[in-house]
């Protein structure tokens, strides 16, 4: 959904931190202390339902029809669109599913504005408006557009974008930097994993396509026995392989650009009272891929003898 025009709501917790705690060869493993809530209810809060897009209603909508809410979770406040001074897209999870995406580089193909650049099988920076850093140019201390992963600062490492189990995606166009400071100046995407609940949730997902592709996902969570629904998870593992769709003519295989990759976000939230909550999200993505990308005639035949 684009809206230039944003609408907006309310949701309790904002994120008080990172911390990066290690980064082993082939991997990225990232804990994320986010914050503690202490929010009382408005007066008058409007009821909120899940959205996928802010639309007007239709002319002959009868008066009193329901009103679709979209809210963001972007803002240091959670807020409703329409409060919100800025370009958006808005991607839930029944969108980012119809459009059977597996990496946040993806994206481009349905959101205004939004290309990637990398130097390897992933991207490594986003350009929204035509600005932002190219795959073998650092530019500034500071990448131009922000990548956040459930309050995780990952800017400038969109190679660890996975989709699997993810609640939604903004895309904010324009400044960003009164929440994100200097790390958000063209805009900022904004991905947010599905949240621990006390009810108990299983979940088996299995992919297959062309290109010999194939995926399993698996999701389990609910309530930490014994803490009185205090203490919820919510764990989620997808491993997913393609021999990709470039076919290597000096070499005869069509795997040399293929795909080998582990995405693992577990998340752990404690509700130590009415009005404290503290949350903590684990991230670890192995990407062993291979790139065999490049053809004289931009085509999908390649000749490289070492890919």
């Amino acid at each position: 959904m684009s809206v230039g025009a944003p609408s907006g709501a309310m949701r309790v917790g904002a994120p008080s931190g990172a911390m990066r705690v290690g980064a082993p060869s082939g991997a990225i493993i990232l804990l994320s202390i986010m914050g503690i809530a202490a929010e009382a209810a408005p007066t008058a809060a409007p009821a909120i339902a899940p959205a996928i897009a802010a639309e007007a209603a239709p002319t002959g909508a009868p008066t009193g029809a329901p009103t679709e809410i979209v809210v963001l979770a972007s803002q240091l406040r959670a807020a409703e669109l329409a409060t919100v001074p800025v370009s958006v897209t808005q991607l839930d999870t029944a969108t980012i599913g119809a459009a059977a995406l597996q990496h946040v580089e993806e994206l481009a193909s349905l959101v205004p504005n939004l290309n990637w650049s990398g130097e390897g099988s992933r991207a490594r920076y986003f350009q929204i408006r035509g600005t932002g850093e190219l795959e073998q140019y650092d530019g500034a201390p500071n990448p131009s557009v922000g990548f956040i992963i459930d309050d995780i600062d990952l800017s400038g490492i969109g190679a660890v974008a996975t989709t699997f189990d993810l609640k939604g995606i903004e895309v904010l166009r324009g400044p960003q930097g009164v929440r994100y400071g200097a790390n958000a100046l063209a805009g900022l995407i904004y991905v947010q994993g599905n949240e621990p609940t006390a009810v108990p949730v299983a979940e088996l997902e299995l992919t297959g396509g062309s290109d010999d592709t194939r995926a399993l996902g698996a999701v389990l969570g609910g309530a930490v026995p014994g803490t009185a629904d205090s203490l919820a998870y919510r764990l989620a593992i997808q491993q997913y392989d393609s021999d990709g769709f470039r076919r290597n003519a000096y070499l005869g295989r069509d795997d040399t650009n293929q795909r080998d990759e582990l995405s693992v976000r577990g998340k752990l939230r404690w509700q130590a009272s009415e009005v404290l909550r503290v949350d903590f999200t684990g991230l670890h993505v192995d990407l062993d891929n291979g790139y065999d990308a490049f053809a004289i005639d931009n085509g999908f035949t390649t000749w490289s003898d070492q890919p």
